[in-house]
């Protein structure tokens, strides 16, 4: 295991010892889930806290809107 894995580890653990009920309530769900289905606690938590990417790309409507104005 690297030291950036090792590291990502510690800031996951750190975060369960600090969250408030509502979100161990969250964790608990997601550690069940991720038992049963067999996967990484850690990767699904990374998955899941992942930022999504935003694309900026005008869709056809848009695209048709502007071009009339």
């Amino acid at each position: 295991m690297s030291q950036v894995e090792r590291e990502y580890i510690k800031s996951v653990d750190d975060a369960i010892l600090h969250a408030s009920g509502k979100e161990l309530k969250k964790l608990q769900e997601l550690d069940l889930k991720t038992q049963l289905l067999g996967n990484s606690f850690y990767d699904t938590y990374a998955n899941q806290h992942a930022e999504p990417k935003q694309h900026n790309v005008a869709s056809p409507a848009t695209h048709k809107k502007n071009k009339r104005k």
